[in-house]
């Protein structure tokens, strides 16, 4: 079943069952004990916010090492609680709510000291905790808290980066002018860190946090500005990554015109692909479809990828379009990219041309992509060309017995026994290899692996 039906069920099923089942769970499983009793405690609000301070207390208290594999696990442990304060207290009283949440981000440096992260579930429970603790402040009407303080010291703490979206989202509790004097203060911050001399030319460490603030501001104020401005204290001649990052905050906030202007400045061949996707965005939003065929033109030309190719396409009159197609089509007989020309015939419905590009190339279809050459068969079996299928079989197969992959030996039994039902349909092999011919050959060659061969039984 899957959740809506078990939730659809669960309603309708008498209390005194659903009491009893949680009450058997709680006797027979200890690991759910803090849980069973949060839930219990639902109706009492004070109640409730001892029952999941325990458990946070348990968090900061725990020394065990948590390595990859129980990471998901933990994440999950550590996620109930902040459902339990979401659900159970922002509502009935937003200061228990921020009083827990602020207690549980407080042990996020401990969490991580002691788990491997790598999979990254445990810092995105401290990444959505961060946006609960600005809700439940900002619906904790009477407090006197200086808010614009508890988050720069907040912002301070951020040395595994958990806070990172505390301040991109600061406008969820401080007003615009806070916000502004939150902006001046790290800005000066910056000027004076950039005064700081450096040794033998290293990068000035000291201008990261505030550089780093002033762009997550820029995002709370809608101030695409001041994040250039921050970009440009610290690198006067920004290099193509950062004129990225300042093109597509503009772009955020629609500010297509100071955008262009950033894409018309010189930029390295490197970032021609880049500059030419953000050139895309920036013709669609101003509506100029003259400048965005001619991006999307170029796209299509540097890879002759479909994706792309279908883009352009998008753009294109009605009357332009066929000649298009025709240009792809003779394009993907010439190109270098075996697998995107295949691709391309084959999006197009020139599954015949496609065969032919397969079986007149043995070489380049050989060293194809693993998963491409999957593809490629079972779209040409589809396509009731079983020619090109086979050929792709044969590869696959050829390529893990050469190998000599025997975990893979399950998928080699699959493609033989393909070839097998394939030869049923071929009246002629025609330049390919006579289907007696390769299965005499793969004996030859492959006759002693054993471990292969008893699979086809």
């Amino acid at each position: 079943m899957n959740i809506e039906e078990i939730k659809q069920k669960l309603s309708g099923l008498d209390s005194d069952i659903l009491s009893n089942f949680i009450l058997d769970l709680y006797i027979r499983t200890p690991e759910l004990h803090a849980q069973i009793e949060t839930l219990v405690l639902r109706n009492d609000p004070q109640a409730f916010a001892k029952a999941i301070n325990k458990r946070i207390q348990s968090v900061k208290r725990g020394r065990k090492f948590i390595d990859y594999y129980a990471s998901n696990d933990f994440a999950r442990n550590l996620e109930s609680i902040t459902h339990d304060i979401e659900t159970g207290l922002l509502e009935a009283s937003p200061r228990l709510a921020f009083d827990l949440v602020d207690k549980f981000l407080a042990t996020s440096s401990k969490v991580l000291d002691r788990c491997d992260d790598s999979s990254g579930d445990i810092s995105g429970v401290f990444h959505e905790a961060t946006l609960l603790w600005l809700n439940a402040a900002s619906r904790w009407t009477h407090s006197k808290e200086n808010w614009l303080e508890r988050i720069v010291d907040l912002f301070q703490k951020n040395d595994f980066g958990v806070f990172d979206q505390l301040l991109p989202n600061s406008h969820l509790l401080l007003s615009d002018e806070q916000l502004k004097q939150l902006a001046w203060r790290y800005e000066s911050e910056l000027k004076q860190a950039m005064k700081e001399p450096t040794e033998g030319g290293r990068f000035n460490l000291s201008t990261l946090r505030p550089c780093c603030a002033l762009h997550s501001i820029a995002e709370a104020l809608k101030d695409p500005e001041l994040y250039e401005r921050a970009t440009l204290i610290t690198s006067p001649k920004p290099n193509d990554q950062e004129k990225q990052s300042i093109v597509k905050m503009y772009l955020q906030f629609a500010r297509v015109d100071e955008a262009l202007e950033w894409l018309d400045s010189p930029w390295g061949s490197q970032s021609s692909t880049e500059r030419l996707r953000l050139l895309d965005k920036v013709y669609c939003l101003k509506g100029d479809s003259e400048n965005l065929k001619k991006v999307r033109y170029q796209l299509y030309k540097n890879y002759h990828e479909y994706d792309a190719f279908k883009n352009y396409l998008e753009v294109l009159d009605e009357n332009e379009k066929q000649q298009a197609i025709d240009d792809a089509i003779k394009t993907a007989h010439q190109g270098k990219n075996f697998s995107s020309n295949v691709t391309m015939l084959l999006a197009l419905g020139e599954n015949e041309q496609a065969q032919i590009l397969v079986l007149n190339n043995p070489v380049d279809a050989a060293n194809c992509y693993y998963s491409y050459l999957l593809d490629f068969a079972r779209q040409f079996e589809k396509a009731k060309l079983p020619l090109a299928a086979v050929a792709c079989y044969r590869y696959l197969l050829l390529d893990i017995l050469a190998r000599a992959k025997s975990k893979s030996y399950g998928h080699a039994a699959k493609y033989y026994k393909k070839l097998v039902v394939l030869n049923g349909e071929i009246e002629t092999y025609a330049i390919l290899e006579s289907y007696d011919d390769f299965m005499k050959r793969l004996k030859v060659e492959h006759g002693r692996k054993s471990s292969f061969w008893v699979k086809l039984n």
